[in-house]
């Protein structure tokens, strides 16, 4: 990511740290939307989910400059997520949530260099924990 990228991420990242029941609200309301069949995969009380978004999320953005913390944090995730049921196709649908939890939150200071920096960042992400998913899948054989 470019230095003007991270910048744009970590600004706009603050409405994740500082109203951060109110961004998960946002984004699990939208990835249900997007994607209802992923409710199942979810606690019915999600109060404790919403703080480990918060929380992976933050740490995520963080990082986002240190790729050595970045890419270690996001394959650990993507094992994890095995275990929760977590397929491939679910990916694309978190990314629309996120974008757009975070576009909702950020309000009218959003801009399209925030659309491509946020975009760019859970690509990574979600390639990263992709990664860390087969990794999970292939580790028995």
């Amino acid at each position: 990511m470019t230095p003007a990228e991270l910048a744009l991420i970590e600004s706009s990242g603050a409405v994740v740290r500082d109203d951060g029941d109110a961004f998960a609200d946002t984004f699990y309301a939208t990835l249900f939307e997007v994607a209802p069949e992923v409710r199942d995969l979810f606690p019915d009380d999600m109060h404790e989910q919403r703080g480990k978004l918060v929380d992976e999320l933050a740490f995520l953005i963080d990082a986002a400059a240190d790729l050595e913390r970045f890419v270690e944090r996001a394959r650990e995730l993507g094992r994890r997520h095995v275990g929760y049921g977590v397929r491939h196709e679910h990916y694309d649908a978190v990314g629309v949530a996120l974008v757009s939890a975070v576009r909702d939150r950020t309000g009218s200071d959003w801009t399209a260099a925030h659309h491509d920096a946020w975009d760019r960042l859970y690509r990574l992400i979600a390639d990263v924990m992709r990664e860390g998913a087969r990794e999970d899948l292939f580790a028995d054989r």
